[in-house]
Parts: structure tokens; sequence; C-alpha cells
């Protein structure tokens, strides 16, 4: 192992490329990989009341807030936030509510024919 026989190059046929350690564990971390368990839509639907609950109190703060402020800059600053803010939860809160009826629309089955009508013959 004198001279730089460590370094000497690889018995693979066909080395593959290079590749750091980054790329492995990003690898291992793709979403499709990952298992989504059962949890996950319980979750989905804790974030739309979360989202709802805090765009209220955001929004309930802000207008307290506009009500007993000094009109500092900061306060005015921190009261424009919390109205931004306040409306952003409850836009994003709105958007969930309306995919989540657009979800349950296109869950609906169509109506169904009678059975009778399926096996009455086609040249009475």
């Amino acid at each position: 192992m004198e001279n730089g026989a460590v370094y000497s190059s690889t018995t693979e046929e066909h080395p593959g490329t290079a590749r750091g350690a980054r790329s492995g564990l990003a690898a291992y971390c793709v979403l499709g990989r990952l298992k989504w368990p059962r949890r996950t839509l319980k979750i989905l639907q804790l974030d739309f009341y979360i989202t709802l609950g805090t765009g209220c109190v955001f929004l309930l703060a802000s207008i307290i807030f506009v009500s007993t402020h000094d009109k500092t800059p900061a306060e005015i600053a921190a009261v424009v936030f919390g109205f931004l803010a306040s409306f952003m939860f409850l836009f994003d809160f709105f958007i969930m509510l309306y995919e989540k009826q657009r979800a349950s629309q296109q869950r609906k089955p169509e109506t169904t024919t009678k059975a009778e009508a399926l096996t009455e013959p086609l040249t009475a």
C-alpha cells in the first residue's frame, strides 16, 4: 500500500457515478417512499379547524388592538400585520373549505338506473 496504492482505481467493471452523502438521504426521504398513515386525514381535518381558529383569534386581537393603541409607528405596523395575517388565515380556510366541498361532490355517485330497466330485452 505504498506509493498511493490506496488510491488506485476500483475493481468494479462499471462503477456508478459518485454520489455525495446528501443524495442518498434525499433519495430516502422522497415523499413517494414515505408511508401515509390513516391519521393523515385526521391531521388535515385538524389543520382545517386550526386555520379557522387562528384566523378568528388574529382578527379579534387586531380589532381590540386598533381600539386601544397609541398610534405609534410600531403599533400601526402591528395592526396592519394582524389584519393581513387574519385575512390570510381566513382566506386559506375558505380555500380549504372550497376544496373539501369540491372533493365531496366528485365522490358522490351518479344517479343509478333501476335494475329492472337493465334486465328488459331491447327488442320489445
